[in-house]
């Protein structure tokens, strides 16, 4: 086999393989032969089928599946022989030419980039501090408290916090789009689940009002088809409710698990999940800054293959999330995630190489502790930790998360970090904090 390579614009490299036909023909003839023992062709006993008759029925196919196994072999054979490292599947053409005891191809494909990671001694990283008061506590118990209510039919006009339930058909140009149209939808007023103005729209209506409103879809609406477009919702109003706050009592804390000591013991619960999850954003807060820095101080060539691959991938995640919750289609295009997936991909080779130049790993021990912490939120933990250390694909993600906890850690004692004090809201909900 031979093998050249030259090396294209930015990450391309065309690599041209030429191996002789006598590769492919011995394996056609031994395929042909076994065909004569076990084809049933009509007018032919089993095993007394002559090979010429053989050959004109199957040959064809049989040089064609010899051919694409022996290209797909010989590529990865090329690729390791001139110790290229792909990113993505080969473009695969043959190649014409006079000498017909050899067969001769083009494999067109990006490598991955060579990699030198810049040194992160001097960043600077901050770190939040935060402690949760009693107010944070009695907010959530709020918070809680309203997850929990309840609704009551009410006649008169729908009003801040009422639940309105609804049938709506939505326009555009006067003609339907998909998911234009809900049936017994409810709606809760201030919570946002409309586009802007629909929910000010029936505020005040009651059961049995009809009414039109004009008004725009986001620029940046998921649903590209309709993005940006203005938009004629007919509504029908069922019902208005009002929502009715649960006690707090025996019988409210015992839904949370909660069966001895009360309201303290409740709102012990409440700080313990409250400290789970700030701990949580801390972390993500400051893993978010150390892998800005990473980007910023590494200029890196991305392959356009792993970006289009992984924009792929988002594009249909997000697609299947918006069809469960709207029950609809979405066609979304795979540059709105463009940008992202470049990301993604940069990052992913840079903590990789980190990774392999600083010896961090993540030990089973380390990803074992992980899968626990993760368990113990649940009802039944021992299920969970079965669940992950069966499923590969589940256990690589834990591990990957596991590495990139490391990378953290390795980048915070090369740079330097600095507390902040923030209060629990500033830090946890910095939006509300801002509108308050």
């Amino acid at each position: 086999m031979q093998v050249s390579v030259e090396t294209k614009e930015g990450l391309e490299t065309e690599m041209v393989v030429e191996f002789p036909t006598a590769d492919m023909n011995g394996e056609v003839n031994s395929r042909l032969q076994s065909l004569t023992k076990t084809a049933k062709i009509n007018g032919f006993r089993p095993g007394k089928i002559p090979m010429s008759v053989i050959k004109k029925r199957y040959s064809g196919q049989i040089e064609a599946e010899v051919l694409n196994e022996k290209l797909q072999q010989s590529y990865f054979e090329a690729v390791n022989q001139e110790k290229l490292k792909p990113a993505g599947q080969p473009k695969i053409d043959m190649i014409e030419h006079d000498d017909k005891d050899t067969f001769k191809y083009k494999a067109v494909f990006e490598v991955y980039p060579d990699i030198i990671p810049a040194s992160l001694d001097g960043q600077a990283f901050e770190k939040a501090n935060v402690s949760i008061g009693e107010e944070d506590i009695d907010s959530t118990v709020e918070n809680i408290r309203k997850q929990n209510q309840t609704f009551t039919e009410v006649d008169r006009g729908a009003q801040a916090e009422d639940q309105v339930v609804v049938d709506f058909t939505g326009t555009i140009d006067g003609e339907a789009f998909k998911g234009n149209d809900g049936k017994q939808v409810p709606v809760t007023l201030g919570q946002g689940q409309m586009i802007d103005g629909f929910e000010e729209g029936i505020k005040g209506a009651k059961a049995g009002d009809e009414l039109t409103l004009d008004l725009k879809f986001p620029e940046e609406y998921h649903y590209t088809d309709v993005a940006g477009k203005d938009v004629q919702f007919a509504i029908t109003v069922s019902a208005v409710k009002e929502a009715t706050l649960p006690e707090l009592n025996d019988e409210f804390f015992t839904k949370f698990g909660i069966t001895d000591g009360g309201n303290d013991a409740f709102r012990a619960e409440v700080k313990k999940n409250m400290q789970l999850e700030l701990d949580k954003a801390i972390a993500a807060k400051l893993k978010n800054q150390v892998m800005d820095s990473i980007l910023e101080i590494n200029d890196v060539i991305v392959p356009k293959a792993l970006v289009e691959e992984e924009a792929k991938v988002m594009a249909q995640q997000m697609q299947s999330q918006y069809q469960m919750e709207s029950q609809g289609e979405a066609q979304l295009q795979t540059s709105l995630f463009e940008e992202q997936a470049k990301r993604r991909v940069s990052l992913g080779m840079l903590l990789a190489e980190l990774a392999k130049v600083n010896e961090i790993t993540a030990s089973p021990e380390s990803v074992k502790e992980k899968i626990n912490e993760l368990a113990a939120t649940y009802e039944n933990p021992q299920e969970v930790m079965d669940y992950y250390m069966s499923q590969k694909d589940k256990l690589a993600e834990i591990e990957s998360f596991v590495l990139e906890e490391k990378v953290v850690d390795w980048a915070c004692a090369q740079g330097t970090v600095a507390e902040k004090d923030f209060s629990f809201t500033e830090f946890m909900n910095p939006k509300q904090e801002q509108e308050a």
